[in-house]
């Protein structure tokens, strides 16, 4: 598409007016007029220099209460294809793709539920391709392929879509969603500034911590103060 307001509310809209769709049907779009992020934040993008695209699954006999799985195997597949292209990639939890502390990118999962299972997921994505630079309130938080490897020939972004749909599905086909462990323990070994002192905001104060790793909910695991605290989203602020 060369303009959408959001490739996951325009998938969604699929969804919802043409059955069956196939699984892992993907729409890719130049521009997003109104992207989304996380936590009801927007994503910017600018037109042709942003990788952005959507696409659906439909997990079998899946828990609503193992979501978190969702979220851990498409970053790890979304990290395993951005490590092709750049070196020290890592997961900065809950859900972004981050290299050399600032972020290249960012995933949103939306999940359709039929009782207590999920009906089918719609998985955005955005990966910063081809900026050059960034507004000035997030210049010294993102990054893009081409900052970190300008010396490389930047291919279309088309290119970029399908290779990473490509690497996802591929994922998505050999790890088991249901394996919590399995999941856990890459997702943790790949956690940005795991065992690692720094700063956050709790609570509107700034406090030092470790952090452990994701527990299998979902939740950060930190030290602070020589003990383990648990954060959900929107509980624990990163600081630079």
């Amino acid at each position: 598409m060369e303009e959408v307001t959001s490739t996951n509310d325009y998938l969604k809209q699929l969804l919802s007016n043409i059955k069956p769709l196939p699984e892992a049907t993907a729409i890719m779009a130049t521009h997003q007029v109104k992207g989304k992020g996380q936590r009801g934040n927007s994503w910017l993008d600018k037109p042709s220099e942003t990788l952005a695209i959507s696409f659906a699954l439909y997990p079998k006999d899946f828990s609503a209460h193992q979501s978190f799985n969702l979220n851990m195997l498409v970053c790890l597949a979304v990290q395993r294809w951005a490590s092709t292209l750049l070196p020290d990639v890592q997961i900065k939890w809950p859900n972004d793709i981050y290299i050399h502390g600032r972020k290249l990118g960012g995933i949103l999962i939306e999940n359709q539920l039929s009782g207590h299972h999920i009906r089918s997921s719609v998985i955005g994505i955005g990966i910063n391709i081809k900026q050059q630079t960034f507004p000035l309130v997030i210049q010294n938080k993102a990054t893009s392929l081409y900052l970190e490897k300008p010396t490389t020939p930047i291919k279309p972004i088309e290119h970029y879509g399908l290779s990473l749909l490509s690497t996802i599905t591929a994922c998505y086909e050999t790890i088991d969603l249901k394996d919590t462990q399995q999941l856990r323990d890459a997702y943790n070994d790949s956690l940005f500034r795991k065992g690692i002192p720094a700063i956050y905001e709790v609570e509107g104060k700034t406090v030092t911590g470790i952090i452990q790793g994701v527990e299998s909910n979902g939740k950060l695991n930190i030290v602070i103060d020589n003990q383990e605290r648990l954060f959900d989203l929107k509980e624990i602020g990163f600081k630079l």
